[in-house]
């Protein structure tokens, strides 16, 4: 008999709210940059109350983004993004506010399926991997970097394939020409493989 695959969707904005206040899983959650060789990739675990707008800020914050660009989240089959308040709240009430879904909502959905989506159209596509569901005993009150590995490709650089590019033509050119991509990270000594693991934990604790 074939496999039946649930849909999955989000509980209303009035489910939201924490069951009787009781303490939360947290999630440890593998991010990396699609279509990245080698991976770029960050291990966070973040606590079950952050909503998808605060898991954009830690994800800003641990991969080195500066949140210049538009974003958005694929959860199972939803698409969350920030909502701006209008005038027209017909037309909002169709859009899923990221601000409104904490990942304790969300965990089946982020089993499923689980993007982020930072400057979209050409842009960085992240995949998120659910590692692992950590119980309650020892409640996680705020977001934590693991590990990781690979620098953040500089911004100006417009997606992935463009990034993986310039970085065979560095390897090609073995440093007896000019580096496009120094120059579009503003520094001469721009490694594609650092990860100063230690300043990124500084960018997150910073986060308020």
């Amino acid at each position: 008999m074939a496999k039946v695959i649930r849909g999955v969707f989000p509980e209303t904005a009035a489910a939201t709210k924490k069951k009787d206040d009781k303490p939360l899983a947290s999630y440890v959650l593998h991010i990396s940059i699609m279509f990245s060789d080698p991976l770029i990739w960050r291990r966070i675990q973040v606590p079950g109350e952050y909503t998808l707008a605060g898991l954009h800020d830690v994800i800003q914050r641990v991969m080195g983004w500066s949140d210049s660009h538009v974003h958005q989240f694929l959860v199972g089959k939803i698409s969350y993004e920030p909502t701006m308040h209008s005038m027209i709240p017909v037309r909002e009430a169709k859009r899923f506010d990221e601000h409104l879904y904490p990942l304790h909502d969300l965990e089946e959905g982020m089993q499923f399926m689980f993007t982020y989506l930072y400057d979209a159209g050409e842009g960085w596509e992240h995949e998120i991997h659910l590692e692992e569901v950590v119980p309650p005993d020892k409640p996680l009150r705020r977001p934590i970097l693991l590990s990781g590995e690979g620098a953040c490709p500089p911004e100006t650089v417009g997606d992935i394939h463009h990034y993986q590019a310039l970085l065979a033509a560095r390897d090609k050119a073995g440093g007896k020409k000019s580096d496009p991509l120094a120059e579009c990270a503003g520094r001469a000594d721009f490694d594609a493989a650092a990860f100063d693991l230690e300043a990124a934990k500084k960018r997150l604790a910073a986060l308020a």
